[in-house]
């Protein structure tokens, strides 16, 4: 049974919300291992990312996920708390260049990335082998300027069939609709130009 997890939580800035959540991790038996938090200050909202080991042997990550929810609730927060050991359902975006979808397929295979390949996108049926080669599910998903809501609503029956937490635009040569983007908010990175 994993001891660590990670908890990412945002929401209305404001105070007592650090003290509020580490006191609970404390009473809980929790290590706080790594924590970041920031204030967006455009928006007004607040963000943390703790990484936590349990160290005792009355709780579980399911008891605290539990118990979360009441001791934070005069925050209207959004979080999760993640298993560590539990891989990161991933959907890799791609267009006709490999550099960057080759690079994560090799690091996922030595297992240095812990995540779950559910399908990878493109707009184009190049890298169709190469995905294919591997076992992963490939979708090709043309877009023309009359089709994109279309696909990109294709994208998101997707992400739900395979319960997919995050999006990978791996050298993707397309712009995402501000609505997409909307609904990816949170869930989604780029890393062209990695």
């Amino acid at each position: 049974m994993s001891k660590e997890f990670v908890l990412k939580a945002s929401c209305d800035a404001t105070s007592g919300i650090v003290a509020t959540v580490t006191s609970y991790l404390a009473e809980h038996d929790c290590y706080i291992a790594e924590m970041h938090q920031f204030d967006d200050e455009e928006n007004q909202r607040f963000f943390m990312r703790a990484v936590c080991r349990i160290q005792g042997t009355d709780h579980s990550i399911e008891s605290i996920r539990n118990g979360f929810a009441e001791q934070i609730s005069a925050f209207d927060m959004d979080w999760n708390i993640f298993d560590k050991e539990e891989p990161v359902k991933v959907l890799l975006m791609v267009s006709k260049f490999d550099h960057c979808l080759d690079d994560l397929l090799y690091r996922y295979r030595k297992g240095e990335l812990p995540m779950e390949i559910t399908a990878v996108v493109s707009n184009h049926k190049d890298l169709r082998p190469m995905a294919e080669r591997e076992g992963i599910r490939f979708v090709h998903l043309p877009v023309t300027k009359d089709n994109k809501a279309e696909q990109e609503a294709a994208l998101l029956d997707i992400m739900q069939e395979t319960q997919t937490d995050l999006v990978v635009l791996a050298r993707y040569m397309q712009i995402l609709s501000d609505s997409l983007c909307k609904q990816l908010h949170g869930r989604a990175i780029n890393i062209h130009h990695s």
